[in-house]
C-alpha cells in the first residue's frame, strides 16, 4: 500500500481553548478529538474533503462532542480506546495515510491513548501540554508518570498536538516557580510571537518540552528544589516530584 507523503496538519479552533487537529492529504481527511461537528464540517465542504477517520483520545465531553454528527454526515471510521480495545504500539492504516502508532497513557483518564502519526507527529490530547500536563483525575499518579516518560522517550524532532491552547498559563506558572535569571526568555519570546501572529501556540517540539516543561523534568534536581521549596515539603525522587508538582499546578 503505497503512502500519501503530502499531508498537512491544521488546527481547528473550538470553544474557548480546544484544538480539534485534522490532517488531509486534499482528498480525504481524518480529524482527532473533534469537539464539535460543524467546525469541521464547514472545514471538509470548503476543503472537498472526504472524512476518513476520527481517532479519539478520550471520552471527555469537549474531545468527543462532534463524533455523533460527524458519523452521520460522513460514516468515518472510529478509532478510540473507550468503546473498544487498543493495545499498545498498535499499528492503524487509514486509507493512503502514513500509519499511526498507538501509546495507551493512562492518568488525565483511565483509557487514554495518544497517536504518533508518522513517526513524527503525536497527537497527544491532555496528557500533555506545552509546558504543562493533563490533571490526574483518576489519581493514578503511577500511571500518568509512566505515560509522561513514555512520551519523554520519543525522537526529540517529535511535533507535539495538545488538545487544549494552555501554553501562556503554563508559562506563568512556570515562571512563578523557576525564577532562574534568563532560562525561559527565548522560549517564552517564541510562545508569545506564535500566540500573537497565529493566535496559536502549538504544535511544539518535544526537544523544548524536554528543556523547559517542569513536568518533564522531575529527574532534575533544581526542580526537585523548587517544588520542595515552594510546599515545604521533601522532595526525594521524581515521582514525589511530579505529584508534588502537579499539586502546586492544580492551585496555581
Amino acid at each position: 500500500l503505497k503512502t500519501m507523503l503530502n499531508y498537512q496538519v491544521i488546527p481547528l479552533k473550538s470553544g474557548q481553548d480546544n484544538y480539534i487537529w485534522l490532517i488531509h492529504d486534499e482528498q480525504n481527511a481524518i480529524v482527532i478529538d473533534p469537539t464539535e461537528a460543524k467546525i469541521v464540517k464547514a472545514y471538509l465542504t470548503k476543503h472537498t474533503l472526504n472524512l476518513q477517520a476520527i481517532l479519539l483520545t478520550h471520552g471527555h465531553a469537549d474531545h468527543i462532542g462532534g463524533v455523533k454528527e460527524l458519523n452521520l454526515s460522513y460514516q468515518p471510521e472510529i478509532i478510540d480506546n473507550f468503546k473498544q480495545q487498543l493495545f499498545e504500539s498498535q499499528i492503524i492504516q487509514i486509507g493512503t495515510f502514513p500509519v499511526f502508532q498507538v501509546m495507551l497513557t493512562p492518568g488525565h483518564t483511565a483509557e487514554h491513548a495518544v497517536y504518533l502519526f508518522d513517526m513524527k507527529h503525536l497527537f497527544c490530547g491532555d496528557v500533555l501540554f506545552s509546558m504543562g500536563c493533563g490533571r490526574v483525575f483518576t489519581n493514578d499518579f503511577d500511571s500518568a508518570y509512566a505515560s509522561l516518560s513514555k512520551i519523554k522517550a520519543l525522537a526529540t524532532f517529535t511535533l507535539c498536538y495538545p488538545a487544549h491552547e494552555y501554553t501562556a498559563n503554563n508559562l506563568r506558572f512556570t515562571s512563578a516557580l523557576d525564577k532562574t535569571p534568563d532560562y525561559y526568555t527565548q522560549f517564552a519570546k517564541f510562545v508569545l510571537m506564535k500566540l500573537s501572529s497565529l493566535q496559536n501556540s502549538l504544535p511544539t517540539l518535544l526537544s523544548d518540552e524536554l528543556q523547559y516543561n517542569l513536568f518533564l523534568r522531575c529527574h532534575d534536581p533544581l526542580v526537585w528544589s523548587l517544588v520542595a521549596a515552594a510546599l515545604d515539603e521533601i522532595i526525594d525522587s521524581e515521582f514525589n516530584c511530579f505529584v508534588a508538582l502537579r499539586k502546586l499546578r492544580n492551585n496555581f
